[in-house]
């Protein structure tokens, strides 16, 4: 019996810290200047997701895009990106095929891997804003109500350039938003930030944007 007990307590602290429950993720935008202002010529925005962590091993990140209006949701598309393998079939001169898709090796922590680089861009074109989703092994697409003066930012304040995430749970990290406009017509992205998103409406009376949910599982 204390053979068996010296076991568990010895093997515990290793049991807890193979377990996360939460990471973080950094954002980098473009620095290049020329590529800057070809981006704001073009209506186009891009924002880089970097993590960095040896702990999420088996892991992958997915999205659950959000549509909000007059503070209630009204469309959610979830990227459905699991650590499954995915067989789909596909035909070729009347033969039927099977794809094999190993979604952890292209949208997450696969063996040997301890970094994951995520780019999220997107373009504006009458008043649509196609929004690309770019992993290092795969890419999603998806068009995005919005207007001019929407932009793609950071769900963080403006000062910061990071953001701690729970695994296992749907967290807010990026957002598509028209900014505060208070009765003087001073405008602000920032000040909508040091509120819960979906409280915005709420607090701020903006009637519509999207928010953008990472869920690492």
């Amino acid at each position: 019996m204390k053979k068996i007990l010296v076991l568990l307590i010895s093997t515990m602290p290793l049991m807890l810290f193979s377990q996360i429950d939460s990471t973080e993720l950094y954002f980098k935008s473009v620095d290049n200047d020329d590529i800057r202002t070809i981006c704001e010529l073009a209506d186009i925005q891009i924002i880089k997701i970097i993590c960095k962590d040896t702990l999420l091993k088996n892991k992958v990140f997915n999205f659950i895009i959000k549509e909000f209006k007059k503070g209630k949701i009204v469309s959610s598309d979830d990227l459905n990106i699991s650590n499954k393998v995915d067989k789909i079939p596909f035909v070729v001169n009347g033969d039927t095929m099977i794809h094999v898709v190993h979604m952890l090796e292209k949208a997450g922590f696969s063996e040997g891997i301890d970094s994951l680089l995520i780019t999220i861009s997107g373009i504006y074109k009458n008043d649509i804003f196609k929004l690309y989703i770019q992993y290092p092994g795969i890419k999603f697409s998806k068009n995005l109500k919005g207007k001019k003066n929407y932009l793609l930012r950071e769900a963080i304040k403006c000062s910061e350039n990071k953001i701690k995430v729970p695994v296992n749970k749907e967290y807010p990290i990026l957002v598509y938003t028209p900014p505060f406009a208070d009765e003087s017509s001073v405008q602000s992205y920032c000040i909508l930030v040091e509120e819960n998103v979906e409280k915005w409406y709420e607090k701020f009376k903006v009637k519509h944007f999207i928010v953008i949910y990472l869920e690492i599982k």
